[in-house]
C-alpha cells in the first residue's frame, strides 16, 4: 500500500512467517514486538519505506512475534509528521521522515483490529475492548461488551457518528456510547422463538 504525505511517498508492506522472503528483504532498521530481539520465528512483519521525490531516505522492518498483523486502510494513520500503526496487540508510532520509533504500547490483551480518528485522539477497536487513546498512547477510557468486537454477520463493528459511537459485537448485540465512553444505549440481540415439533408429529 502506498500513500502520499507532503513531499513523501510512504509504502507499507507486510508478510506472514517468511512467506514473502524471496520478494521483500528485511531492512537495516529493525524493531521487535512480543518477544526477545532477533527471534528467528515471527508471526508477521511490517515493512515501511519512505521516499522523497522518488529517492528512498528511510526504512524500517517491524517484527511481531506473538500475533499476526497485516496492513490495511484502517490499521494506520498518518498526520502531524508521524505514523501510527497497529501490530497485533501493540500500536507503534514513528517519526516522519526518519521512521524512528517514538513510542509503542500494548493495548488489547488479544489483538487490535483497527484505529480511527476522533477529534485530537484515536479510537482503537481491540478484540476485547474499545479504547480511546491520545496521540501519545495514553488510555483515556475503555469499553467492553458481551462478546468480542468482531461481527461475522456483516454489521460494522464500529461506526463513529456525529455525537456517538455505534458498536456491534460478535453476537450482533448493539451498543451506543458517547465520546467519553459512557453507554447511551444497550440493544441486546433478540432471537425468535423457534416452534419445534416432536419428531413423531413431523412424520405423523
Amino acid at each position: 500500500m502506498k500513500i502520499d504525505y507532503k513531499n513523501f511517498e510512504i509504502e507499507l508492506l507486510y508478510d506472514y512467517n517468511n512467506n514473502r522472503d524471496s520478494v521483500i528483504k528485511p531492512k537495516n532498521n529493525q524493531i521487535y514486538f512480543g518477544g526477545e530481539e532477533k527471534v528467528p520465528v515471527y508471526r508477521s512483519r511490517h515493512f515501511i519505506i519512505l521516499k522523497e521525490f522518488g529517492i528512498e531516505i528511510s526504512n524500517i522492518t517491524v517484527y511481531q512475534t506473538n500475533s499476526i498483523s497485516g496492513i490495511f486502510e484502517d490499521t494506520f494513520i498518518v498526520e502531524d509528521d508521524k505514523i501510527w500503526v497497529i501490530s497485533g496487540n501493540t500500536i507503534y508510532c514513528l517519526e516522519i521522515p526518519s521512521l524512528k520509533l517514538i513510542w509503542h504500547k500494548e493495548f488489547d490483551l488479544a489483538t487490535n483490529f483497527s484505529i480511527h480518528k476522533l477529534k485530537n485522539d484515536f479510537i482503537i477497536r481491540g478484540e476485547l475492548l474499545i479504547f480511546r487513546i491520545s496521540k501519545e498512547g495514553e488510555i483515556i477510557w475503555s469499553f467492553g461488551g458481551r462478546d468480542i468486537w468482531f461481527n461475522p454477520e456483516g454489521y460494522n463493528e464500529l461506526t463513529i457518528e456525529d455525537n456517538a459511537i455505534r458498536l456491534f459485537d460478535f453476537d450482533s448485540n448493539e451498543y451506543v456510547i458517547d465520546f467519553d465512553g459512557n453507554q447511551i444505549e444497550d440493544i441486546p440481540r433478540i432471537y425468535a422463538q423457534e416452534i419445534k415439533k416432536k419428531w413423531w408429529r413431523i412424520f405423523g
